[in-house]
């Protein structure tokens, strides 16, 4: 019985040191810290345009003279709080640790492999590098279909 166990992990352990799975594990780790530093980035970008919003609020408050400009922006950012609560609040109430942002990081991207944001703007970069777009997808598919060929 130890023989075949010793077997089994021998098996394992040949399987997850070939070449090609070190080059999917790799690159999944490497999807995973783009999508980390993706969220990281939108949540600092979302903590400084709040702090605008509360300035103009503030400004707001005082009577003083509000911009064209500033009213845009607070709207803009009041619409993103609300959208980013409305989704993040009951997402992250599952009580396992991590599931709730696992189910996260799916729904975004399922939804925007439909052109749908769920998350704020700040979440998603202008220029969509890195971002799991339909057309992106396409192409992770043909040269993952030409690697395997």
């Amino acid at each position: 019985m130890n023989a075949f166990r010793k077997k089994i992990i021998a098996y394992f352990l040949n399987l997850f040191t070939l070449p090609l799975v070190k080059e999917v594990i790799a690159g999944s780790a490497r999807l995973f810290l783009g999508e980390a530093d993706r969220y990281s980035t939108g949540i600092r970008a979302e903590a400084v345009e709040t702090k605008e919003t509360f300035t103009i609020l503030a400004k707001f408050i005082k009577k003083d003279k509000i911009s064209r400009e500033e009213k845009r922006k607070f709207k803009k950012q009041v619409f993103d709080i609300l959208r980013s609560s409305g989704v993040m609040v009951p997402v992250m109430l599952f009580p396992l640790p991590f599931v709730g942002t696992l189910l996260l990081i799916i729904m975004d991207h399922l939804l925007l492999s439909m052109n749908i944001r769920l998350l704020p703007a700040s979440f998603y970069p202008q220029d969509k590098k890195d971002i799991l777009t339909p057309e992106s997808i396409e192409k992770d598919l043909i040269k993952e279909n030409k690697f395997l060929a």
